[in-house]
């Protein structure tokens, strides 16, 4: 990666980013994007793209004088979501301007400096296939809300995609023009959809180079449109979705677990006619969880390779529990699968459901 010096303007700093298209989405932005986005131009990006995401008139006068500078803008009728803005400027960029080497996304509220997004920019040039991350630092002078959110991302993101990133929830990314079709058919129309393309990313292979940025938060973030609570939930749906799929599956396991125990009273019988919910899981894993879309065949294989091997952990820990330290049989079950849940998870999310289309 080339190195920039930070004490130079983005028009000294930026010789190669031309074949670069810098894509900004703003809703109701504040007036610091027109200097931002002449700054770009100047800086010699080969575009800059500008999302309206419905302002409607609060933002008028600034997306005119925008096109006035000639930066160009494109309109949303309503607020639609950062993640159809993103959409809208790939398919944008990819039908009106597909000899583009790639494309670099960028806020509208003043985090992200001219020079950074020239620093993104040509490392993605690069980067080859891969994608590439402003990474922020989290100092004692960060909001709150801010450092503890995306702490808490960082730690969930690398349990969901085994992928431990630096800044989970930066709005500066380079990414080649390649990846853009597959980014574009993804499920996510908020802020959602950045988490989402950035997992998809990571389980089909594509590591992240991650580039070292200013951490800038005006007035303590004031001016940003993330909403803490509703937004962070959507993000962490992912990982919902796969417990609510493991719920789905331990009703099933627990009730015939329950019922063969009582028929028998033998704790290995009791734990293998469970097991059989291990075809809805897997059927909820494959489709709804992580939208896997290789070989039935080989991932059938492989899940059921770990079945036997969390049939066996769990038959051997509720045997142990219940005989040697005298637990009631269901408490046992319950905390044994509660441990085993995590464990599976983790394996089926980095081996078995790896390769998806998306997530």
């Amino acid at each position: 990666m080339t190195v920039i010096d930070a004490t130079r303007g983005p028009s000294q700093a930026a010789s190669g980013v031309a074949s670069l298209c810098v894509l900004i989405p703003a809703w109701k932005p504040e007036p610091g994007l027109v200097d931002l986005a002449s700054s770009l131009s100047e800086a010699g990006f080969g575009l800059v793209l500008v999302i309206d995401d419905g302002s409607g008139e609060a933002g008028r006068a600034i997306f005119e004088e925008l096109a006035a500078r000639g930066i160009t803008v494109l309109h949303h009728a309503v607020n639609l979501g950062k993640g159809r803005a993103l959409k809208t400027g790939f398919n944008y960029l990819l039908t009106q301007h597909p000899n583009m080497a790639g494309v670099v996304t960028a806020d509208a509220d003043g985090q992200h400096t001219p020079v950074d997004i020239v620093h993104v920019g040509e490392a993605l040039l690069t980067s080859g296939t891969n994608p590439v991350l402003g990474a922020r630092t989290f100092g004692a002078d960060v909001p709150m809300r801010s450092k503890f959110g995306n702490e808490l991302t960082r730690y969930i993101f690398g349990f969901v995609t085994g992928m431990r990133l630096r800044d989970t929830q930066t709005g500066l990314r380079g990414l080649p023009l390649s990846l853009l079709p597959s980014l574009m058919t993804l499920d996510g129309e908020r802020y959602e959809y950045e988490m989402t393309m950035l997992a998809h990313l990571c389980r089909e292979g594509q590591r992240p180079v991650e580039v070292p940025i200013a951490t800038v938060y005006i007035e303590g973030n004031r001016s940003s449109h993330f909403n803490p609570v509703w937004d962070s939930m959507r993000i962490y749906f992912v990982l919902a979705r796969f417990f609510f799929s493991s719920l789905v599956a331990a009703g099933i396991d627990f009730l015939g677990f329950t019922i063969t125990f009582a028929l028998t009273h033998n704790v290995l019988a009791s734990v293998a006619v469970g097991r059989l919910s291990s075809l809805v899981n897997f059927a909820l894993n494959k489709r709804f969880v992580f939208h896997n879309r290789t070989s039935l065949v080989a991932a059938l294989w492989r899940y059921y390779a770990l079945v036997l091997v969390i049939f066996a952990a769990s038959y051997g820990l509720i045997w142990t529990l219940n005989v040697y330290l005298h637990w009631n049989v269901f408490a046992a079950k319950i905390c044994v699968d509660l441990l085993l849940s995590l464990v599976s998870f983790s394996v089926q999310r980095t081996f078995i459901f790896r390769k998806s289309e998306a997530v």
